[in-house]
């Protein structure tokens, strides 16, 4: 895989490397975005925070630690294979002299994305206090009508315990482990457009998708259908999950959520809320993210995306209706915030 010319060339040494990084360290200003990307998450925040201040306190003395400890693995699982793209033969030299030039900035950028993500656990287990869950039965019903049966039927027709092994691995830790990796990679390089355009994104996705819309489309999800609403339209899906060892993950989370529902008190990782769904407006926001990187990682991203699709429709968290939604939602987020791009791919292009 070769370099193009914008981005940093072909590392033969580490004063080469520590160059190549100063170039990326010198990109034209971005006028005041950075500064209005804080202001969004320091709002996102102070709301949740000043609202629920007990909830938003807990949440993030769970996630604080968590992350400042599981995030360097996350970090290092996506710089590592970029710093032998772009600086194979001083890898290491790469990563300490962008630790070294960036690490401050990247710091302060993770840090509100930890707490950010508190916010946006703290505004999900309020959903239901601010709406009461209602929209579950039209969801149903439409995803019925448009591919005339229960999609999860359809999903299930290739059952397998491979594919849901595949499915759970995906799922339950690739996407947790792609999304962490790519905040704290742009996180590094934030002073460029194609990164910053990426966390800017990002903000309006979790804070439109994740929070504003969910509010109000509130809604539980497939797994939860039978459990809020009555009846027994999907224990047969229930049925289906329980015949696969490996959709256990599933069983077990959804028990848990239901528990910290019904205690009313915080958790890692709580809160019920299907419409739509962030797991697979992240993945695609990523592949968009991936897509201005390089080629390949493109192909991967979207691969990866469509795949989480299919797994949030397999696994009962969504309706198919949840994915297609945020889908859209985000194609419109990302190319709104087009501008940032400048149209040109600036020094953080990988080419093939």
């Amino acid at each position: 895989m070769g370099l193009s010319s914008d981005l940093l060339e072909n590392a033969s040494s580490p004063d080469r490397a520590r160059w190549q990084l100063d170039r990326l360290t010198t990109y034209p200003e971005l006028g005041n975005l950075p500064q209005k990307l804080f202001g969004l998450c320091l709002v996102y925040i102070s709301v949740a925070a000043l609202t629920w201040p007990s909830a938003y306190s807990a949440m993030g003395e769970i996630y604080l630690p968590r992350f400042f400890v599981l995030g360097p693995l996350a970090f290092l699982a996506v710089m590592v294979p970029a710093a032998m793209i772009i600086s194979p033969k001083a890898p290491l030299t790469f990563i300490a002299a962008s630790i070294r030039t960036s690490g401050l900035r990247a710091a302060i950028v993770v840090t509100v994305f930890i707490l950010s993500l508190a916010a946006f656990t703290t505004y999900k287990v309020n959903i239901p206090d601010i709406i009461p869950f209602y929209c579950d039965e039209a969801l149903a019903d439409i995803g019925e009508l448009l591919h005339g049966q229960a999609p999860w039927r359809i999903v299930h027709a290739l059952d397998s315990d491979v594919l849901a092994m595949v499915v759970a691995v995906a799922y339950s830790k690739l996407w947790f482990l792609e999304w962490f990796g790519l905040v704290f990679f742009a996180a590094l390089f934030s002073n460029q457009p194609v990164h910053l355009r990426y966390l800017s994104a990002l903000a309006l996705v979790v804070v439109v998708v994740g929070t504003v819309m969910a509010t109000l489309f509130s809604s539980v999800g497939p797994i939860f259908y039978d459990e809020f609403l009555g009846g027994e339209r999907y224990a047969e899906l229930l049925q289906v999950l329980k015949q696969q060892p490996y959709n256990e993950h599933v069983l077990s989370y959804s028990n848990y959520l239901l528990t910290v529902y019904r205690a009313d008190v915080p958790a890692l990782g709580s809160g019920i809320s299907a419409m739509p769904s962030m797991h697979v407006a992240v993945a695609t926001l990523n592949a968009f993210y991936l897509s201005r990187l390089n080629r390949w990682l493109g192909i991967a991203g979207w691969a990866f995306a469509i795949f989480i699709l299919f797994g949030s429709v397999y696994t009962g968290w969504h309706y198919e209706l949840d994915g297609y939604v945020s889908m859209l939602v985000v194609t419109v987020i990302w190319r709104r915030t087009a501008s940032i791009g400048g149209g040109k791919l600036g020094p953080s292009r990988l080419a093939t």
